[in-house]
């Protein structure tokens, strides 16, 4: 081509069919394992409200708040601890069921937020080692590795039901070593579709499998609160199908799946060509070590670090808030507990509706030459960065007297916030630097974990009463970090894959179409 564009077809044939494929399977066993992955995070925040003895709370010296299941969808962080709820003799009435006797815990408030914590613990370790496994060993025993462990972890938490006494350290061991697990496989996800999804899918795919998070996370909160309000023990069910979810999932995946198209065993050689043609990924195993990694590159590749900065930016505001949420529902607009589950499990069902619909949609303006890939990336992060700000505005001015507009607010805020796994910066790192995309999601990923749990931090230094004045000043401080991340990706933001982050074992004919670009696709027709 005289064009300086690169278009490749498979002998001559148009792309593989999407449904049914092989590349379509994967997605939805990447979406269950996500299902999985955030069950097993979200398991203990639920159960614990029917694990811990309400009677001899030290916060209740006068045992006139009893726990009751109206509580049971109350913020993933545990906020309904903080916020009494006088029982209503029509709830005393329910008469629960199953196989176990009632056994409760008493731990004191500092032991519960310390086992809460525990899987934070070890979730910000394995963040960088969980890329550079999946980029050396293959995504695909990464996954079942983390899985089969952190499932094992879970069913081993049920072994407090048997117990005479209260054993808080093995219990916070198992939730350290459940974290630990699940650090790789965000960083392995995107590995994987750095080797899986040609970029005309790649937003598609991704986002298939990233609605397992909220679809994870809502369906925990419904039946964690089913088995809290009516079975005797009902964390033991919750931890028991948490865990055997995980071992059905193991089976499938190990089955079903390869590290890459070339090692696939039952795609068909059109569908595999297609990937690996369009990748520059041709299954051969590479080995690296983390100082053959190109660090220096990386750090002074402006599309990189952009990438990064937004990256941080937008988790550092979506953390805090998933952790918060049910309070300043419930404190700050003077909603009533019962309902602010139900308000919060519709936000998160947004978030999975945007997260796939933008990947669907950003991959059709691509496809449809309506835009660059480039410029459909900054669109989408522009509107997952930029409606944010406007949040921020916006709840500056609501509480109590403005209780709806505080609560679509926050709904506008969750459903925004799926664009960003979509469409926009969690997709980018498969786009920019394909061969190292797991290593530098990585980074990015501990840093905006740190940045998640400083968040906190300031929330707990900055807000001492659930009063709006003390709440602005956080709104305000995320509404700013919120543009930076925005700002900074519009202006230097890229898809276009560095030359030193391809797949350089790459013999497919492509032609540059500037000294910068090195195409999997036709980027710039």
């Amino acid at each position: 081509m005289g064009t300086g564009k690169t278009i490749i077809l498979v002998d001559g044939e148009a792309p593989p069919r999407f449904i049914p494929s092989t590349r379509f399977t994967l997605a939805l066993l990447v979406f269950f394992a996500f299902i999985i992955q955030y069950s097993q995070r979200v398991n203990l925040p639920i159960a614990i409200i029917c694990m811990v003895s309400r009677t001899e709370s030290t916060e209740n010296p006068l045992n006139t708040t009893k726990m009751i299941s109206t509580n049971i969808v109350n913020d993933l962080n545990r906020n309904f601890i903080d916020v009494p709820t006088t029982t209503k003799p029509i709830l005393t009435t329910i008469q629960k069921r199953g196989f176990l006797k009632d056994k409760q815990f008493n731990w004191s408030e500092l032991k519960q937020q310390a086992l809460l914590g525990g899987y934070w613990s070890g979730y910000i370790f394995t963040q960088v080692p969980g890329g550079w496994l999946a980029t050396s060993i293959g995504p695909k025993w990464v996954y079942a590795c983390s899985l089969s462990t952190s499932s094992v972890a879970t069913l081993a938490l049920t072994i407090m039901y048997f117990m005479s006494s209260t054993h808080f350290i093995l219990m916070f061991i198992l939730r350290f070593i459940i974290g630990v697990a699940h650090g790789v496989l965000f960083p392995a996800t995107i590995a994987l579709w750095s080797v899986w999804a040609v970029a005309q899918e790649r937003s598609t795919l991704v986002s298939i499998g990233f609605c397992g998070t909220q679809f994870g996370t809502s369906l925990t909160m419904l039946l964690g609160g089913l088995s809290c309000r009516y079975l005797y023990s009902g964390w033991m069910y919750l931890f028991l199908l948490t865990s055997i979810l995980g071992f059905i999932w193991l089976a499938l995946w190990v089955t079903l799946t390869a590290n890459s198209p070339s090692e696939h065993q039952t795609i068909s050689s059109h569908e595999r060509d297609y990937i690996c043609n369009l990748t520059g990924h041709t299954g051969k195993k590479r080995a690296i070590s983390l100082a053959s990694i190109p660090w220096k590159n990386i750090a002074t590749s402006k599309p990189v670090v952009a990438l990064i900065i937004t990256h941080m930016s937008n988790l550092f505001g979506l953390f805090f808030f998933l952790t918060n949420l049910s309070k300043i529902i419930t404190e700050l607009y003077g909603v009533p507990s019962q309902y602010t589950g139900f308000i919060l499990a519709f936000g998160f069902f947004l978030t999975l509706v945007t997260s796939l619909t933008s990947g669907i949609l950003a991959d059709a303006l691509v496809r449809s030459k309506v835009m660059t890939l480039t410029t459909a990336r900054k669109l989408f992060n522009s509107i997952t960065s930029f409606v944010p700000v406007l949040c921020m505005i916006s709840l500056c001015f609501c509480d109590a007297s403005r209780q709806v507009l505080g609560v679509i607010t926050i709904l506008i805020l969750l459903a925004v916030s799926g664009l960003g796994y979509g469409s926009a910066y969690t997709v980018n790192f498969a786009d920019i630097v394909p061969a190292y995309s797991g290593v530098v999601f990585g980074i990015a990923n501990t840093f905006a974990s740190l940045a998640g749990f400083i968040g906190n931090l300031v929330a707990g230094i900055v807000v001492k009463q659930p009063i709006l004045e003390q709440w602005r000043k956080l709104f305000i401080m995320f509404g700013i970090v919120y543009f930076i991340g925005g700002l900074v990706f519009l202006l230097f933001g890229s898809a276009i894959p560095r030359k030193w982050a391809t797949f350089q074992a790459n013999t497919v004919k492509q032609t540059k179409a500037n000294d910068e670009e090195m195409m999997p696709m036709n980027e710039n027709e």
